[in-house]
């Protein structure tokens, strides 16, 4: 296997190739793991990894890798080779896992700078800050502070502004 997938707005290559042995090296970008025991069953991806036995649910669909280990839920949008450096206006201002937006740290009509936080969300008990991905402007947002939101989930309603526009 070996493919490009969008993982908390970082596009990384991902490799695993699974040994006649059952052991697999799995890269995720400049990392490698190895892991050994790889089996498939009941629809689930297992294998040990530094002492422990992990056990993952799989769904691809489309664009999208969807791992779930029955506690936490994770969405990966997959990238077509050479796709990467194509998104420079976009950016991910959906909900990549279930969680609950706790502030907006901008008013709806702010002008913002690439890279500016827009919004916290806690998902998975860490808080996560959701960007800016270009310069533009906060039209919305579709949640209110409490809310709980869905992976998918728009968070932020954002339009990109030109360079030069003011």
């Amino acid at each position: 296997m070996r493919e490009q997938l969008r993982i908390n707005g970082e596009v990384l290559l991902v490799s695993a190739n699974v040994g006649a042995d059952a052991t697999a090296v799995v890269r995720l970008g400049d990392d490698e793991y190895k892991v050994v025991n790889v089996s498939r069953e009941d629809g689930a991806l297992s294998f040990d990894y530094d002492g422990a036995r992990y056990r993952f649910h799989l769904r691809s669909t489309g664009d999208l890798v969807e791992v779930t280990d029955g506690a936490a839920y994770h969405r990966f949008q997959r990238i077509e080779e050479g796709a990467a450096e194509e998104d420079e206006g976009g950016g991910e201002l959906t909900s990549q896992m279930p969680g609950t937006v706790l502030k907006h740290l901008v008013s709806a009509g702010a002008e913002v700078k690439k890279g500016t936080p827009l919004l916290i969300l806690e998902a998975m008990k860490m808080e996560h800050e959701v960007a800016a991905p270009a310069d533009g402007v906060v039209t919305g947002f579709p949640f209110r502070e409490g809310a709980r939101v869905m992976p998918g989930d728009l968070l932020v309603e954002f339009e990109a502004t030109e360079p030069g526009e003011a």
